[in-house]
């Protein structure tokens, strides 16, 4: 089973960054974030929307079997288009919801709306919040208590350093049922490790690799220091703790989504059996994933005959 631990789909882009600068669809792939006009997604998406239908395409092309969707500011909350989406493709995706972790007063009880809905999990935007809301803050704590309680997941994407990895850390130790999965590979090329990859020493913590690509972009295809970092993590933490994430369809922008996959795939520097666990098995245990009862095979390329 391959399962891409980290991508992203939306029906429409409302968002903002650190709940300041506002994030708006130009088309053909542009957005504005506070006003710049960046390529948020390939020049493709004509109306800038990354909807699941696309995505399931790339998935059954490469040979991927499910996909972890865990939401961001930048676009914009999803919560009612991701649950339409899991009610037409039960097998194919895990869905994160999303709250507004700046009110912190409201966040225990959407949170239990979002679980009542379905949900069994909550992304934490957390590199939006530095300087705002301390990820530990008290009022907070009763989410978490729940959370752990009732075997729910919080997906963080945690600020650049180390600075949020002790708040996170508070919160791993003082809920330890918690399931935590650690995005962007803890952020290895900026000042993250170790101190977010030894978070992952918990028993209930994941990490996963969502957006590696877009931290090693200027080497390139096929990243060898993206699987470097990938094996200094394996040392560190042990191969069963790790996860593959592409971060579609931001980091498309640069590469394909094969590419994201590929890299990892093709490389010669891991086992036959670390790269199934990387590449899918360690999250389908994780998530406690069903099979489909489908083998999905990657399609191969005109290009290549």
């Amino acid at each position: 089973m391959i399962v891409d631990a980290h991508l992203h789909i939306w029906d429409h882009i409302d968002g903002s960054v650190g709940n300041e600068r506002p994030v708006r669809a130009v088309g053909n792939g542009v957005i504005t974030i506070g006003g710049d006009a960046v390529l948020g997604m390939p020049a493709t998406f004509t109306d800038c929307n990354a909807r699941a239908e696309m995505v399931l395409g790339e998935f059954d092309a490469a040979g991927v079997d499910a996909g972890v969707i865990v939401q961001e500011y930048l676009d914009g909350e999803q919560n009612d288009y991701l649950l339409r989406t899991a009610a037409s493709y039960p097998d194919r995706f895990f869905m994160y919801g999303l709250l507004d972790w700046f009110d912190v007063d409201s966040v225990y009880p959407e949170a239990i709306k979002l679980f009542d809905q379905g949900y069994r999990g909550l992304k934490l935007c957390a590199g939006h919040l530095v300087g705002k809301v301390k990820l530990d803050d008290a009022r907070l704590l009763p989410v978490y208590e729940h959370m752990a309680a009732h075997g729910k997941y919080l997906s963080v994407d945690l600020a650049e350093g180390d600075e949020q990895a002790v708040e996170l850390e508070n919160i791993i130790k003082g809920f330890p049922g918690l399931k935590v999965a650690i995005g962007h590979f803890g952020m290895p090329t900026r000042g993250g490790w170790p101190s977010q990859l030894n978070l992952c020493r918990y028993e209930n913590v994941m990490l996963e690799s969502g957006g590696i690509i877009w931290l090693y972009r200027d080497e390139g295809y096929p990243f060898d220091n993206a699987i470097g970092a990938i094996l200094e993590a394996r040392d560190v933490v042990g191969i069963e703790k790790l996860m593959w994430g592409s971060d579609w369809p931001r980091t498309m922008v640069d590469f394909t989504y094969r590419q994201s996959l590929d890299f990892v795939r093709e490389s010669e520097a891991l086992t036959q059996d670390e790269k199934d666990l990387f590449l899918g098995g360690n999250a389908e245990r994780f998530y406690a994933l069903v099979r489909a009862g489908i083998e999905r095979r990657a399609i191969g390329h005109i290009t290549e005959g």
